[in-house]
């Protein structure tokens, strides 16, 4: 396959806790992305991905090109999914309040 055949763009889950925003993408700390290529997740995988947390995640599955998913820079973990999973959100994206929160760790 060449590089002319792969996709420029895909779905991603996206999550926004407690619609507090901003939303971002749920991804575990390394980085990786839940991804369907061609067509949005379904209710029930991303329910199947979130567990009993999809109720105050507000899931989604959005379009985004690769170049748009750079921009997600800012890893931000959950400590409902032991850290291992979190929010990807563009860096001037996040919620002032969670950077208060950190700096006063």
């Amino acid at each position: 396959m060449s590089n002319a055949d792969l996709p420029t763009e895909a779905y991603f889950l996206t999550v926004d806790w407690c619609d507090k925003g901003p939303r971002g993408i749920f991804c575990s700390r390394d980085g990786k992305p839940f991804r369907e290529d061609g067509k949005p997740h379904t209710e029930q995988e991303m329910h199947k991905i979130l567990d009993l947390f999809w109720l105050v995640l507000s899931p989604k599955s959005e379009k985004f090109t690769y170049a748009e998913l750079s921009e997600f820079t800012y890893w931000r973990p959950l400590a409902e999914f032991s850290n291992q999973y979190g929010i990807a959100h563009r860096a001037d994206e996040v919620p002032i309040r969670v950077l208060e929160e950190e700096n006063h760790d």
